[in-house]
């Protein structure tokens, strides 16, 4: 089973495709929870303080699950819904759509989400790209596809078989140069130690 996050406080882009099956858990945040429900499904699950959608009617009438939070909190929305993921669902992918096309605090702070939660196999999407959190071994399959790596702490790793490739190599959250990379054909990175986040064009 996918888990399925819908988050946004802001127009969704025509760009943006959500490809839910009937076996998905959908979990609606904010307007994110009313973009589902246009798509003609019946959100598992909506959270949040609903301080800035305008659909709050429509939303509660079509989720089997409502958890409401006060305006005053200590973690933003997404981060209660992850809460929520890691006590109750365990090996499960997780698929967040639109928390990376609005505020600027919110998406920094989404990018830092993707290390806490580490142990959630989280895979952020903005209808372009897909950004992910990697520690170990990981393969693009895909030829001629657009990658960078953004280094948030040191990490140790490689990089073969891609237009520019990497030696074992020890990066700091300073090194910027291994953006705007290239696949060739499979494009592997190994990951020694650490953690770096992949942002990669679908």
């Amino acid at each position: 089973m996918m888990l399925e996050i819908l988050f946004t406080s802001t127009a969704v882009t025509t760009r943006q495709d959500y490809k839910f099956k009937k076996d998905d858990y959908l979990i609606g945040i904010e307007d994110g929870a009313y973009e589902i429900i246009k798509r003609g499904f019946t959100l598992d699950l909506v959270l949040g303080d609903f301080d800035t959608t305008t659909h709050l009617d429509e939303i509660l009438k079509n989720a089997n699950n409502v958890i409401k939070y006060p305006n005053e909190k200590d973690e933003i929305d997404l981060e209660l819904a992850l809460k929520y993921i890691e006590e109750h669902f365990s090996n499960n992918e997780v698929y967040i759509y639109n928390a990376t096309s609005g505020r600027m605090d919110h998406e920094l702070i989404t990018i830092k989400l993707l290390i806490k939660y580490a142990n959630l196999n989280i895979h952020l999407m903005n209808g372009i790209e897909e950004v992910i959190y990697i520690t170990n071994s990981y393969t693009i399959n895909e030829q001629n596809k657009r990658f960078s790596l953004i280094p948030f702490n040191d990490v140790e790793l490689e990089i073969i078989g891609s237009l520019y490739e990497i030696p074992k190599t020890r990066l700091s959250i300073l090194d910027c140069y291994t953006s705007s990379n290239k696949t060739i054909d499979f494009t592997t990175i190994n990951v020694y130690n650490g953690g770096v986040i992949l942002v990669k064009e679908v």
